[in-house]
């Protein structure tokens, strides 16, 4: 207890600074995540953030000066709640089994971090369960604003094992001390209130999409992949697993007319079993694969060489983040949000989100059954400007996230001192979508 009033007596780092715990290795291409580093990064805001290592992805592209990346091994954002009767014997067992334990820094174990670099912070930001648990924790003796960034809700139903329980436990108790919460719109806001019994005038919405950009139609994945031109080129773009409709995507193409094929982009790289998985869905011959991951700022040049883009999500009892957290995804799809902005016509299995915009917006169609996913291509092709107009303009009016950034960066920076007054307003030319809507039909 002595060591920690002497810490807690420090004088706090002379200038507002940031910690965001980001349990993930895919920061680079989480379109919410991208956009809040260049956010910050405009405004000159010191940031670090610790994020998970592997799963294939790209190393993160530069944000700017000011935001600092660490990666840290997976094992890190897994010990939120490490004691400090334990921390001898964590050291202990790093020092003597070093092979055992190559995962283990002792200058990031959740108690040392806490204690000794958590007070330099003016705010702390969590995402997803794991990390605001984990930031929670680290908070325990700096007692800072803490932030939470929601992009999969646990629901309590779904809970299956002790693990779980323990983590949803943590999660409640973290969102009691949390001030600020970022989530995607209505929808998931309204579960997220229920399942955390947060406020909901503390919530800020934010859609998982990319900011305004010049769209123009290119060739980029016709050239790469050898496609004929006289095809029709479906996209999926995102993470194949089961609760994107990985095993029923070679019987879906089979009922699409002969001058349609589907193209499969990943964003990161596949282990073995997944490699050959795809290599015998290119055997039919209408299925390609764009295997190479991008970096962010060129994702909207690959997707504007598509002609329609495919949501197949379907909610499965597998985890806690795929049954209902898919059911409700709202505004969370960054595949729907990236072909929205190219001015894709969408082809998305049937949930609430799609079934209620779309029917407004008229940018897509929703199936309930596979066998008719062809005959709803060829129904948007013939009036193909029509629905591509209504999915750029379900970007423009629905999934433009640049007002919700700008609302939640100045409520953060609020929370950690900051001064605001330089943002409140926003660029005419942020809100201005018509780039946007130029992409070639």
């Amino acid at each position: 207890m002595e060591l920690i009033e002497k810490i807690n007596r420090r004088d706090v780092h002379p200038r507002p600074r940031i910690l965001i715990i980001h349990p993930h290795p895919d920061i680079d291409s989480n379109l919410t995540m991208a956009f809040l580093l260049e956010s910050l990064s405009e405004r000159k805001v010191e940031v670090d953030v610790l994020h998970a290592e592997g799963g294939g992805f790209l190393s993160p592209e530069p944000f700017g000066d000011t935001i600092h990346l660490k990666v840290l091994p997976y094992a890190f954002f897994h010990t939120p709640r490490a004691s400090v009767r334990g921390l001898p014997k964590r050291i202990a067992l790093k020092l003597l089994f070093p092979r055992r334990y190559p995962d283990y820094w002792v200058r990031f174990d959740p108690v040392v971090f806490g204690l000794l670099k958590a007070r330099r912070y003016s705010a702390i930001v969590g995402v997803d369960p794991h990390g605001i648990a984990l930031a929670d924790g680290l908070n325990t003796w700096a007692r800072r604003p803490l932030v939470y960034i929601s992009f999969e809700i646990m629901f309590a139903e779904e809970v299956a094992d002790t693990d779980d329980d323990y983590l949803k436990r943590l999660e409640r108790a973290a969102c009691a001390r949390t001030s600020l919460v970022l989530i995607q719109d209505e929808e998931r806001a309204e579960v997220f209130c229920r399942e955390t019994s947060f406020p909901r005038d503390k919530i800020v919405m934010v859609p998982v999409a990319p900011p305004p950009c010049e769209v123009v139609k290119s060739d980029y994945l016709r050239r790469t992949l050898g496609i004929p031109l006289d095809m029709r080129i479906v996209l999926f773009c995102g993470n194949l697993c089961d609760w994107s409709s990985r095993d029923q995507l070679a019987e879906m193409v089979s009922y699409w007319p002969e001058n349609y094929c589907l193209v499969i982009h990943l964003p990161s790289k596949v282990d073995g079993r997944m490699a050959r998985h795809l290599k015998r869905l290119t055997e039919m011959g209408r299925i390609y694969i764009s295997s190479q991951p991008l970096p962010r700022k060129d994702m909207p040049h690959l997707v504007a060489s598509a002609d329609f883009g495919l949501a197949p999500y379907v909610p499965t009892p597998d985890h806690w983040w795929t049954g209902d957290n898919q059911y409700h995804i709202g505004f969370g799809s960054s595949k729907v949000s990236l072909y929205a902005a190219c001015g894709l016509p969408i082809l998305a299995r049937s949930l609430p989100v799609f079934d209620r915009e779309f029917a407004n917006y008229k940018c897509g169609k929703v199936y309930r059954r596979i066998v008719d996913t062809g005959p709803m291509l060829e129904e948007m092709d013939k009036n193909y400007a029509h629905y591509s107009n209504g999915a750029r303009r379900f970007y423009r009016e629905r999934l433009n996230p640049v007002a919700g950034m700008h609302r939640f960066c100045k409520r953060l920076l609020g929370l950690a001192g900051i001064d605001v007054e330089e943002m409140t307003q926003i660029p005419a030319d942020e809100l201005d979508l018509s780039a946007t809507s130029r992409a070639a039909s």
